[in-house]
């Protein structure tokens, strides 16, 4: 009896565990030639230079800004709507790339085909979108985090997004 037992909890915990660890990426996927979440504006800056414009926004509680670096790539970084600080200090919090020139540190960009991400690392959680776009989320920090790659009918890539709550 003890070893049904033990069986079975054997059995639930790795059924778990295996839900729990649908993918294989690291957190490190997440950076952009070492920009990523938690990281500032000045250190985008930094890397990817002066952006051509920028974007703000404040209300709802909260405070926005959007470094458009190109209509296929930007950075936002977000706090509170009463948080005074200067908005190269700001704290990173999503990206957008549709820019086939920037990579993740495994060189996955615009144009790869999906295979080769779900290759490396585990299928990601396939959703539609409201529009029919097809994306695939691999979540992080309690889902607090995801980086989602989205592709075309080909399985293609067409963007790459990074979304954080916090």
């Amino acid at each position: 009896m003890k070893r049904i037992i033990l069986f079975l909890i054997t059995v639930l915990t790795l059924a778990f565990a295996a839900t729990g660890f649908a993918h294989t990426m690291p957190e490190s996927e997440l950076f952009l030639r070492g920009i990523g979440p938690g990281k500032t504006m000045e250190q985008a800056k930094s890397i990817f230079g002066e952006p051509a414009d920028r974007q703000l926004f404040k209300g709802d509680g909260i405070r926005t800004v959007t470094y458009v670096y190109s209509p296929l790539f930007e950075i936002t970084a977000r706090t509170g709507a009463d948080d005074p600080a200067p908005e190269e200090k700001l704290k990173i919090v999503s990206y957008s790339v549709k820019d086939k020139n920037i990579t993740t540190p495994s060189g996955f960009c615009v144009g790869t085909s999906y295979q080769n991400v779900q290759n490396k690392f585990g299928a990601g959680e396939k959703f539609t979108e409201y529009d029919g776009r097809i994306g695939y989320i691999y979540s992080f920090n309690n889902g607090l985090t995801a980086l989602t790659f989205y592709v075309d009918g080909n399985n293609a890539i067409t963007e790459i997004y990074l979304g954080t709550e916090f």
